[in-house]
């Protein structure tokens, strides 16, 4: 019996009970728009289905759950290479998988790609009788059975779907939970993929459990705060800085402030310009601008300070010279010493030339202080 149609004229349902009352055994091949599909019956009933005809979707779904080691993987994938049998058979046969495990992964797949395969509001389907399903690991599933799980499906996804609203929606982890957090085992497996980068469809291909045990379990974990949707290029890290930033302005270090530095000691205040130098200060040194720098504004040049000679007074006899005047003289003989020149009497002796430029060059000696004391001795 040749068996084709589009899903526009018959449902996908009917298509079934079809099959089954007929008790047929063979594939049924369903395209719509580029995407393959298929169902395998047997005896009128379902022993696997995939939305992907293209991919190895129940081996897929037993390397994501971790069951399958390499040595036994590489030798399935040899065997279905050779287009004996599916890897999924393959594994069962050669011991590589738990037989139990095995058989409940094929359930799920199945249900799993019927539910998918029922969203496809048109298409074309074709069934190939006798055709054998090279995945076949003893699963019988009763279509009425298949269809109801599927639709039950269905109305949770459309409350999932709700919460994940697209399959490249990507979730991040929250660093603050709402509470102590309870989770299953396959729970955990998925909140181990979930970085803030991967998308749902990337988590749905490397788990290999299908977009609706995949997006309704991630849409449980919203619900009680364990993963977020993460909303544009806002994750968690991305929030706590910005709000960082707004106490910058109470700490002092916002982005005007500029980067905090060690704190320095305050710099000795600078002479006024307009204050008047001491008499013989030598007139300040200023550096000359580097080669290829602004040199600043012109810098008027100040006339070097005249100083009004020394008055003299007319010399005395040393008999008026009071007991004063002697002991100044004698005070200022001794500490002055040969440096400045000795004091006879009321007159006094020209310092030492070498002396004087000893005093000018030696930064620790007031040279206008002592000039003026030595002025001051003289006219006593």
């Amino acid at each position: 019996m040749k068996l084709e149609g589009s899903l526009d004229a018959f449902g996908l349902p009917d298509v079934f009970q079809l099959l089954s009352y007929t008790k047929k055994a063979g594939g049924l091949h369903l395209r719509n728009a580029g995407a393959r599909g298929v169902v395998y019956f047997a005896n009128g009933a379902v022993t696997g289905a995939s939305a992907e005809e293209a991919r190895q979707s129940l081996a897929r779904r037993l390397i994501g759950s971790g069951v399958v080691g390499d040595a036994a993987l590489r030798d399935a994938i040899e065997r279905a290479g050779a287009g004996q049998v599916g890897v999924g058979r393959a594994l069962l046969e050669s011991g590589g998988v738990d037989e139990e495990l095995l058989r409940e992964a094929a359930t799920e797949q199945a249900i799993d790609a019927v539910f998918d395969l029922l969203r496809w509001a048109q298409g074309d389907f074709a069934f190939s009788m006798d055709e054998d399903n090279p995945d076949d690991v003893g699963v019988q599933l009763t279509t009425d059975w298949v269809v109801e799980e599927a639709n039950r499906r269905r109305e949770a996804w459309d409350q999932a779907s709700t919460v994940i609203p697209s399959p490249d929606a990507v979730l991040t982890l929250p660093v603050v939970l709402p509470g102590d957090p309870d989770v299953t085992r396959d729970e955990w497996a998925l909140l181990a993929l979930v970085d803030g980068r991967r998308r749902v469809r990337d988590l749905v291909d490397v788990t290999g459990c299908g977009q609706f045990a995949v997006v309704s379990t991630l849409a449980g974990l919203v619900g009680r705060g364990l993963v977020a949707v993460r909303d544009g290029d806002d994750d968690h890290v991305t929030g706590v800085a910005r709000r960082m930033a707004l106490l910058a302005g109470l700490e002092g270090t916002g982005a005007d402030a500029g980067p905090v530095r060690a704190t320095e000691p305050p710099a000795a205040p600078k002479p006024s310009a307009t204050a008047a130098p001491e008499a013989g200060d030598a007139p300040e040194e200023r550096p000359e601008a580097p080669v290829g720098r602004s040199a600043g504004p012109p810098v008027t040049s100040r006339p070097e300070p005249t100083f009004s000679p020394v008055r003299r007074p007319d010399p005395q006899p040393a008999s008026t010279l009071s007991p004063v005047g002697s002991l100044v003289s004698s005070s200022v003989s001794s500490s002055v010493g040969s440096s400045v020149g000795e004091v006879h009497g009321s007159t006094a002796v020209a310092p030492d030339p070498e002396a004087r430029s000893l005093i000018e060059r030696d930064p620790s000696v007031n040279r206008s202080l002592l000039l003026r004391l030595i002025a001051g001795v003289r006219g006593l």
